[in-house]
């Protein structure tokens, strides 16, 4: 019987324990009959003896070796150069911080299975994570209308697939027809935003993107507010020099990112996070001097 394989990309940079058991995790999930699994992991520069540890906990593991420029998107997109040379049926993005449930991948290749008999067409499968709490903290995404179109909501999942317009790069399924179809991320961006942008890109390509029942795994929410560019209490200089780098709103990849998917008024979209940033700034300081 011919196996079909699912290779797993992740791309790590100085989160040992973080990674090494999130390889775990992915390594122990239940796995259909006929199904076979691999990592493909991106080290990015790490300094703290993550890919001894992976080699020495999984010796199938293949490491590529980034020197600290990758961040998330470059160095999921390196992975997934690697692994085209395996011809996987399959890849399976998967933060480094994910933890998977046994049943995770049982249960992403059923709703796969959904999305072909229902739609005629392989789609896109996104497994939901949850915090400590029990909330979700990532998966699937519907946009907003007009100038909010990129304030994305998240797709709560349920007992069974909810539709999605993009997602969140922590757990995504994606077979080989839809990669062959549409390509892989888009090297435009490096950290942030290749995940949304490929979601898009799916959409726009008529691949649906279902949700999968229930939660795939464990993942806590490190985007906040606080300490990040929209962190009012941040002087500008600071708060600008945040939204500037490689994980803020680069505006290179803003403005790839605007330009495919904003439409005609894109240009509104990729100016006003910049400019908010200033207002914001100069209205909080003015609000500090009359108290």
């Amino acid at each position: 019987m011919t196996m079909k394989l699912i290779i797993a990309l992740m791309t790590c940079h100085n989160r040992r324990e973080k990674t090494v058991a999130s390889i775990g995790h992915f390594m122990s999930c239940e796995l259909p009959d006929g199904y076979a699994r691999y990592v493909l992991l991106a080290d990015d520069g790490s300094t703290d003896g993550t890919p001894e540890a992976v080699s020495a906990a999984f010796q199938d593991v293949v490491i590529e070796r980034g020197d600290g420029n990758l961040f998330w998107n470059r160095g999921m997109l390196c992975a997934w150069q690697r692994a085209l040379e395996l011809k996987p049926d399959y890849v399976l993005w998967l933060n480094d911080d994910t933890l998977l449930y046994p049943d995770a991948l049982s249960h992403l290749l059923e709703t796969d299975a959904w999305i072909r008999e229902t739609s005629g067409q392989p789609g896109i499968v996104v497994g939901s994570t949850q915090n400590a709490r029990g909330e979700l903290s990532y998966g699937g995404a519907v946009t907003g209308e007009g100038m909010g179109r990129f304030k994305l909501r998240k797709v709560v999942p349920a007992a069974t697939p909810q539709p999605a317009e993009t997602m969140n790069g922590n757990c995504v399924l994606v077979p080989r027809e839809v990669f062959a179809r549409i390509g892989l991320l888009n090297g435009a961006f490096r950290h942030g935003m290749g995940d949304n942008d490929y979601g898009f890109r799916a959409r726009k390509a008529g691949i649906p993107i279902w949700v999968m029942p229930g939660f795939a795994g464990r993942c806590d929410n490190d985007n906040f507010a606080q300490g990040s560019f929209n962190d009012r209490t941040l002087p500008l200089t600071q708060r600008w020099k945040k939204i500037m780098s490689p994980k803020g709103l680069p505006p290179a990849s803003w403005w790839v990112f605007c330009r495919s998917h904003a439409g005609f008024f894109w240009p509104l979209f990729w100016v006003w996070p910049y400019a908010k940033v200033i207002l914001t700034s100069f209205f909080s300081r003015q609000q500090a001097v009359k108290r």
